[in-house]
């Protein structure tokens, strides 16, 4: 009964590698669209932190502290 799947052995690898092929190429790409996407967030997040800090800096300053 074996000898009767030798001929579907080459077909099958063939079929997997191309499946497991696009299934790694679409992994690569996932990988790279949320790393892109959480750099493009980090970026906006730290602009506008920066801006929160500059607008608390050039706020007035806080009244000096009483010394006991």
């Amino acid at each position: 009964m074996a000898p009767a799947l030798v001929p579907l052995a080459p077909a099958t690898n063939v079929a997997f590698l191309a499946i497991f092929g696009i299934f790694v190429v679409a992994m690569v790409v996932l990988a790279v669209l949320v790393v892109v996407w959480a750099v493009r967030h980090d970026v906006a997040g730290r602009k506008a932190w920066r801006e929160r800090q500059q607008s608390r800096s050039e706020q007035s300053p806080p009244p000096p502290r009483a010394t006991p």
